[in-house]
């Protein structure tokens, strides 16, 4: 059994957020505030009984997160936004106010919501328990979006967008404008994201930092090849795929170990943006969504772990903390 004894040197280390971390924590729980203020005007405008207990499920687990996210501002004492009302009426007669425009504007919130965490969680490189948090906030948004997406199709009330004209007719499987560009915008980004990864392969010096990056690259083949193989089920034209042979220069003391570290950072942060645009945007064809939302959170861990490397390898620029230390 392993034990791990907490220093002073530790737990102030523990205490310490950053100043982009105290704006996260703020800026997140402002949101739930708001969003529990328009609950309540929903709940007393709601018909459907399936909407009402879908209302009272997401005020819980609202006021849940924002219990958690009160204890956290308390506990680097940050400065926290008002509180939303203890109560709302709605002013004139609810029946102006429909079911589908309720729900419509909740799969808003929780399409919203979901970036605003990703940003929260790639933003948070001092504090490794407040970017845990975010981390489980993001993939517990996604679920209960997942299930409120499939509560709109069985009611009805989501719109199909346009649809990929050019879907192979051989297959019975439709796909949105979207969807499709999706699948290629994905496939793009990561056929660029290897062929750097494999550039760097070359340069590294740290032979941890080496066996990362290989870690790195099977990832992204095995990503490429699911993207790959959606694409040519569809009928999708194909981009074109990065030279195979990357040349070894004569000089490897060009680029940084640490530079290349943080370059390939930006390449991960950039993917998870591109997720919860997708997540956001991808609503008619479960099965493809189901695939980028597999993606979108395992994407979580990998940064997560990458974050961790970089710190211990002191690869990381210290951002601005919040508060006197």
């Amino acid at each position: 059994m392993v034990f791990t004894i907490k220093t002073k040197k530790t737990e102030a280390k523990e205490s310490l957020i950053d100043g982009r971390e105290a704006f996260n924590l703020w800026d997140i729980l402002r949101s739930k505030y708001v969003v529990l203020e328009r609950i309540m005007l929903w709940e007393k405008c709601a018909k459907d009984t399936d909407l009402v207990v879908l209302i009272q499920l997401l005020r819980r687990t609202l006021q849940e997160n924002v219990n958690i996210l009160e204890k956290q501002m308390f506990k680097y004492s940050v400065k926290s936004p008002d509180q939303n009302k203890s109560g709302a009426n709605f002013p004139g007669s609810s029946q102006a106010i429909t079911d589908q425009l309720i729900a419509g504007d909740i799969l808003i919130y929780m399409q919203e919501h979901v970036e605003n965490l990703l940003k929260g969680f790639t933003t948070s490189m001092t504090n490794d328990n407040i970017r845990g948090l975010f981390q489980k906030l993001t993939v517990k948004t996604i679920d209960q979006l997942e299930k409120l997406i499939q509560y709109l199709k069985l009611k009805g009330w989501i719109e199909t967008p346009p649809l990929y004209q050019h879907v192979d007719p051989n297959i019975n499987e439709s796909l949105t404008t979207v969807e499709a560009t999706s699948l290629w915008d994905h496939l793009t980004l990561r056929y660029d994201n290897l062929q750097t990864t494999e550039i760097y392969m070359v340069f590294v010096h740290d032979g941890d930092f080496k066996a990362t990056l290989e870690k790195g690259i099977i990832t992204l083949k095995k990503q490429v090849n699911i993207l790959e193989k959606e694409l040519q089920y569809f009928g999708i034209p194909m981009p074109k795929r990065p030279s195979k042979v990357t040349m070894k220069p004569n000089n490897t003391e060009i680029l940084f170990d640490d530079h290349m570290y943080r370059t390939l950072l930006i390449g991960l942060r950039t993917v998870a943006v591109l997720h919860a645009r997708t997540i956001k945007e991808i609503t008619y064809n479960d099965r493809i969504r189901g695939v980028f939302r597999k993606m979108a959170t395992d994407e979580l861990s990998y940064i997560d772990k990458y974050f961790l490397y970089g710190k211990t390898k002191g690869w990381l620029h210290t951002i601005p903390k919040y508060g006197r230390y």
